[in-house]
């Protein structure tokens, strides 16, 4: 009885085997037999009509791509039906058949499709702004690439995506016949963590490898860029058709900290010496395993990924701690910061403008922004220093963001309820859903800008706050701290809660508050210990209600504006350097050329016996 199920089994493992690696590729890759007679068909036919091809789309509209005059006109925004592109379908001197053969690896007019997996195409958040750029850098590094966009935006047509880029990043002279917008339309609600009640993680990671499926069916690419963070992607890519990945990555979705927030955090004897056979004990144990398998299917999706870059160090630190596989495997690692369009926003900035006494806080209405912490530390500000009136020249406090959600709206309302129960209407203003235009003329009016929010990955605001002469005023964490207000002098500590661009602060609130290294007498100030070479090391910072006196009760000297036109000019001068979308262009463009070689060994190796088969 145990060698029938023996067969059986050996038998499943060979079939499953086979459909992954030869059967899903050649029905990826490869057109059918009559895939020419199929074309001319549709070609000779008195008026136009779809071709025909089944459920072999992906193929298809992967060789009309690659041999079009105009490769564009081949998404499916409509439907997923294919029509052959009217100058295509001239074929003058055979160009069009000639284009759509199989060409050798080495051959300088082939053409590479890069995919672009990114979901929320026309999002305009700052992670499109690294999409968006990441495209105009690809095409421009060499006339034979082509972008492919995939996208779950199928309300917005490709034209009008390309011109929210264009207007709201500053993405101009974009080729846009050599973008190819491919909509995602059955499995896009799987990768939205709303949509999973429990289990979200695992639930997002299963979401986008069905998703990169649909993808893939629609139209197979050479090289898979990830821009969004969706790691389950990288197993179907890797798995069917072998693909070089790309992954730009602005948080990891799992970290070793996280584990920190359970009741056991290893498998080990000491952490399970008082475990009890109760319900909460097991609860406990099956969310550890839980977390565990997931941490480590992390890393091993991580592993198929050739090139990893990270948004600031931040990321960089833990994602180095996770994929620690990836170097000794010879893949690359490294940071990337985004493009901010420097640009633009440091174009004729006037150090000297007298500037409005501004606090400014550019923010979405999420609760991880942390818009209370300002409301509160200000009106204690306010109780402590000046119980009977307020000065004139203290600050007011401005809020300017946008709702996308309901949530959001909901946390914009308690905020604004907050602000009436403390009698602060004319202390605080709320500025909703501007345009960019707007933003641009707050960043030019206000003398402070305000981050709240702990361990922001990155921080795109505040690049903004210093491109326009804003002097920050951040949480002493993640990008703010390690990557943009950094304008030290050489032997200047990255522990100081100042420095030449800007000032730092801490929270009681902050998750990694530890009260048993405070001391008695801190006058507002609290310790924490940092991240760094030095280990274990402890530094002080104020509050934001301790920073504030700091700064308009003990020494308003240092805010006096000639002190403030010298850190305006040395932020506006780091920006540039950093965060400039030439920065960023001039580095993507030295890993596109990795990827086309990359592209080359991988369809030398595993790929071309597919390729072959015409």
């Amino acid at each position: 009885m145990l060698v029938p199920v023996v067969i059986v089994l050996v038998a499943v493992v060979v079939f499953t085997y086979q459909f992954f690696t030869t059967i899903l590729p050649r029905h990826f890759i490869v057109p059918g037999q009559n895939w020419r007679e199929k074309i001319i068909k549709v070609i000779e036919y008195p008026k136009p009509i779809y071709l025909n091809v089944g459920l072999k789309r992906s193929s298809y509209r992967r060789r009309l791509i690659l041999a079009s005059c105009q490769p564009s006109f081949y998404t499916n925004f409509l439907n997923n039906k294919i029509k052959i592109q009217p100058e295509d379908a001239k074929n003058k001197n055979n160009e069009f058949f000639d284009q759509m053969k199989h060409r050798d690896i080495q051959d300088p007019k082939r053409r590479i499709l890069y995919g672009f997996f990114h979901p929320y195409a026309n999002n305009g958040g700052g992670g499109e702004r690294v999409l968006w750029q990441a495209v105009k850098a690809t095409l421009d590094a060499n006339e034979k690439n082509i972008a492919v966009v995939y996208t779950t935006n199928t309300d917005a047509e490709p034209l009008q995506i390309l011109r929210k880029a264009e207007d709201k990043f500053q993405i101009a002279d974009l080729d846009s016949k050599r973008v190819v917008f491919i909509y995602l339309r059955r499995f896009g609600k799987l990768i939205d963590g709303a949509y999973w009640k429990h289990f979200t993680l695992i639930g997002q990671l299963v979401g986008s490898m069905l998703l990169a499926l649909e993808a893939l069916s629609e139209l197979s690419t050479d090289v898979w860029v990830d821009t969004i963070g969706l790691p389950g992607s990288y197993l179907p890519v890797t798995f069917i058709l072998k693909l070089p990945i790309l992954a730009y990555v602005h948080y990891p979705i799992i970290q070793n900290d996280m584990f920190n927030k359970l009741k056991y955090k290893t498998f080990t004897k000491e952490e399970f010496s008082g475990f009890k056979f109760s319900v909460r004990d097991i609860l406990e144990t099956g969310k550890l395993a839980y977390w565990s398998l997931i941490y480590y299917f992390y890393v091993y999706l991580g592993s198929m990924v050739d090139i990893a870059l990270a948004n600031g160090t931040w990321t960089f630190n833990h994602i180095n701690s996770i994929w620690s596989f990836n170097k000794a495997l010879g893949h690359k690692l490294e940071t990337l910061y985004p493009p901010c369009g420097t640009e633009t926003l440091t174009k004729d900035t006037n150090f000297s403008a007298v500037r409005e006494n501004k606090l400014l806080y550019i923010a979405q209405f999420r609760p991880e922004k942390r818009h209370s912490l300002f409301i509160d530390d200000y009106n204690q500000f306010l109780k402590s220093n000046f119980p009977s009136a307020k000065p004139k020249n203290l600050p007011t406090l401005v809020f300017l963001g946008s709702c996308r959600t309901p949530d959001d709206t909901a946390t914009l309302k308690s905020l604004q309820a907050k602000v009436e129960k403390l009698n602060l209407g004319d202390c605080v203003e709320f500025v909703v859903d501007c345009s960019y235009e707007e933003v641009i003329t707050w960043l030019s009016r206000a003398k402070f800008g305000l981050n709240a929010m702990w361990n922001e990955h990155f921080g795109i605001g505040v690049v903004e706050y210093l491109a326009r002469g804003v002097i920050p005023l951040c949480h002493a964490s993640a990008g703010p701290w390690l990557d943009i207000v950094t304008g030290r002098d050489e032997g200047d500590s990255k522990a100081d809660w100042y420095n030449k661009t800007g000032y730092f602060f801490k929270s009681f609130d902050d998750p990694d508050f530890d009260p048993s290294i405070q001391e008695k007498d801190s006058d507002g100030f609290l310790n924490f210990r940092i991240e760094g070479e030095e280990a274990n090391q402890v530094a002080s910072y104020p509050t934001f209600e301790r920073l504030l006196k700091y700064l308009y009760v003990d020494s308003p000297e240092v805010i006096e504006e000639e002190k403030l036109i010298e850190m305006r000019e040395r932020g506006v001068n780091l920006v540039k350097e950093k965060f400039s979308n030439e920065t960023f262009d001039r580095k993507w463009k030295s890993y596109v050329a990795d990827l086309e070689e990359l592209e080359k060994d991988y369809r030398e190796e595993t790929r071309d016996k597919v390729n072959m088969v015409y």
